[in-house]
């Protein structure tokens, strides 16, 4: 917890400069948050089931495609296939911000970290009185965030991430991500999909990604929160913040897939290691939510506000912005 505390601790006096330097223009949204408590606010019935040579623990169930024998065979260390023990876990591994205010680090409790970006302060509407164009642009704090790591936990995992604390992207700073036509032309497939056929091929994700199971295999689509492309942080706006934030947060994930940023943890093809696919595995993400309150529910990619959880009316009048601690599923043939 010490470590934890530390890193915390250390971004905010790194980043505190030019947070107080100069005080945000008129213009800006207020920033408000609290610092994320990994103990209280993670739901960590979502570590579970753990599996170790085909025995399960902690209850549960894994998506199909997050499955390993009792018995595996991986390459060891001088690339001679060595036989391992089977294992697949839950880890929480990602901690995003989705922000409506430039530079507003809502889990470092409200640290502000950029001036300049007020033009980027998104203009929010919800529920049936917003216009039928109208658009919610937001931004993305991506950070790397492996509790299991920082919290000395599950140590007996011989596959278990030994990174630390790291505050990896602020979108605010990529010019793609605020412009729909630069970034169509970087993902040219934008055009098969983000057009009302395309929204309506996503009805079938839509009614899996209810029960929770995302159907991978439709990788344009994001259940009911409708067609990820193109990936900015532009999103037609929905009945609550949550809703919104949720399709913007699947938009960066995607967009960060298909750079090479999140690779493929679950699936015959990474028993052995994580590999690349140029499109995201819905199924082996797990999303909690954790602000502005923590819901203490488990929701995926496209599944509807409604299932998971909505602020009370008086709540989205003072903050908009949303925080997910994000858990992926990982497959390991321990040696």
């Amino acid at each position: 917890m010490k470590r934890l505390l530390l890193s915390v601790l250390t971004v905010a006096a790194l980043t505190s400069g030019n947070a107080y330097s100069s005080s945000p223009l008129s213009g800006s949204a207020a920033c408000r948050g609290e610092v994320f408590n990994p103990i209280n606010d993670a739901n960590w019935n979502n570590m579970f089931p753990v599996t170790v040579a085909g025995i399960s623990t902690g209850g549960g169930s894994n998506p199909s495609l997050m499955h390993m024998d009792p018995i595996c065979m991986c390459p060891g260390p001088y690339g001679v296939d060595m036989p391992g023990i089977g294992m697949t876990y839950w880890e929480p591994t990602f901690l995003a911000e989705v922000a409506r205010t430039p530079g507003c680090m809502s889990t470092l409790g409200g640290t502000q970290v950029l001036t300049g970006y007020d033009s980027l302060t998104s203009n929010q509407t919800y529920g049936s009185g917003r216009g039928e164009s109208s658009v919610t642009r937001m931004q993305i704090h991506w950070y790397i965030y492996p509790l299991f790591s920082v919290l000395n936990m599950m140590s007996s995992l011989g596959c278990m991430n030994t990174s630390g604390f790291n505050l990896a992207n602020l979108t605010e700073v990529d010019a793609t991500w605020q412009d729909d036509t630069w970034t169509s032309i970087a993902f040219p497939e934008s055009a098969l999909f983000a057009n009302p056929v395309g929204a309506l091929s996503c009805i079938p994700d839509a009614v899996a990604s209810a029960a929770g199971r995302p159907l991978d295999m439709m990788f344009w689509c994001q259940g009911s929160q409708g067609v990820v492309y193109p990936l900015t942080g532009s999103s037609t706006t929905h009945s609550s913040p949550q809703g919104g934030n949720l399709h913007v947060l699947g938009k960066y994930m995607q967009r960060k897939t298909r750079m090479a940023g999140l690779l493929s943890t679950t699936g015959p093809w990474a028993e052995c290691q994580s590999v690349y696919l140029p499109n995201m595995i819905r199924s082996q993400y797990r999303i909690d939510p954790v602000a502005p309150v923590a819901s203490n529910q488990t929701a995926v990619l496209g599944m509807s506000e409604f299932r998971w959880g909505m602020l009370p009316p008086a709540n989205t009048a003072v903050r908009t912005d949303s925080a997910f601690l994000i858990w992926v599923g990982k497959q390991c043939c321990a040696l």
